[in-house]
């Protein structure tokens, strides 16, 4: 699928489908549809009888086999075990990705060396052979180094596109072996136009959800789950009650919420209090911003820096928390400390 604000790009690139790059470096913004894009372009670039525009026809064996997900010539390499809720906020396939494995945050080397017996053998339909990594940061250091040579000299007509978010994370050697195509995130107007045709609901809606999301229209979407709008509200009324509401009570408002998903919100709600007390607008709880105006006059930046640079340590251990209570209550002592200083 390719998102609205991605089409010109997408027909721009699929003009170029016979002088792109034997490896492409897809980057941009989280949450605007790279995953889409680069599966599309991978259906495409193995379709064996593309439309006139270049895209891939959707009739023929291998655009069949790429959408059962088991094309002989094409190869997915992504974390061991995949996250539902990251392949929806990236608009990408769910199905494409194995779930035998136990959950990963790394593409390791093992999965890398797996490919060598692939990338030497010919194509099984005498065309290209093409390898998918998404996301491209999740490549450690010694699979990146496995990746190095392939990457550099592919055996016959191999392809790679690689999936980032973040391109400067990755190894320089992985990024100057790439060509890079930037994907650029939709305007607001065009982002709010589209969500709130989508999910249905109002512009005023549709804008306070992509405040919420940092400008990310398919993260927004998710707001659209009566579930995870209670949550997502619950948290920031949570933190909007502190330093008056205790810290005891307010982790017990937590506890039902998984780490990942509260951590993420205290990130943007200490975010936007930085902004506040440089003077700025919030961007992401703009519908809160005489809260946040009262509570950063009380803090200083100083101690609003150290909370950010905590929680961003934090959030790296987030996923396998030893106590996610007390997790929460030490983020909160930190929050309430933070607005004292």
């Amino acid at each position: 699928m390719i998102y609205p604000w991605l089409t010109q790009v997408w027909q721009q690139t699929l003009q170029q489908r016979n002088r792109l790059h034997h490896a492409l470096l897809v980057a941009g913004p989280a949450g605007i549809g790279k995953s889409a894009f680069a599966q599309s372009l991978a259906m495409a670039l193995l379709c064996e009888s593309p439309a006139p525009d270049g895209s891939a026809c959707g009739r023929c064996a291998a655009c069949g086999w790429f959408t059962q997900g088991n094309h002989p010539d094409f190869r997915l390499l992504a974390p061991a075990a995949a996250d539902e809720a990251a392949d929806e906020a990236e608009g990408r396939s769910s199905t494409a990705r194995s779930r035998s494995a136990k959950p990963s945050r790394e593409i390791k080397i093992d999965q890398v060396r797996a490919l060598e017996r692939f990338v030497e053998v010919g194509g099984h339909r005498g065309g290209s052979k093409l390898i998918l990594i998404d996301p491209a940061e999740a490549l450690n250091t010694a699979s990146a180094n496995a990746l190095l040579k392939t990457l550099e000299e592919p055996a016959g007509s191999t392809r790679f596109l690689l999936v980032a978010s973040r391109p400067d994370a990755l190894p320089a050697t992985i990024r100057s072996r790439c060509a890079m195509l930037p994907l650029a995130a939709p305007p607001i107007d065009a982002a709010v136009g589209w969500l709130a045709a989508d999910a249905g609901v109002s512009a005023e809606q549709a804008a306070q959800w992509l405040a919420a999301a940092g400008g990310s229209p398919l993260r927004a979407k998710r707001f659209a789950d009566p579930t995870e709008a209670t949550a997502h509200r619950l948290i920031v009324e949570t933190l909007a009650g502190l330093p008056e509401t205790d810290v005891i009570q307010a982790a017990d408002a937590l506890s039902g919420v998984e780490p990942a998903q509260w951590l993420g919100v205290l990130q943007t709600w200490v975010a936007d209090l930085g902004r506040v007390h440089a003077g700025a607008e919030p961007r992401f709880h703009p519908d809160r911003a005489a809260r946040l105006r009262s509570l950063a006059q009380r803090g200083g930046l100083d101690g609003l820096t150290r909370l950010n640079a905590s929680l961003g340590k934090l959030a790296r251990a987030v996923d396998h928390p030893l106590n996610p209570r007390l997790m929460a209550e030490d983020a909160l002592i930190q929050l309430r400390d933070a607005l004292a200083a």
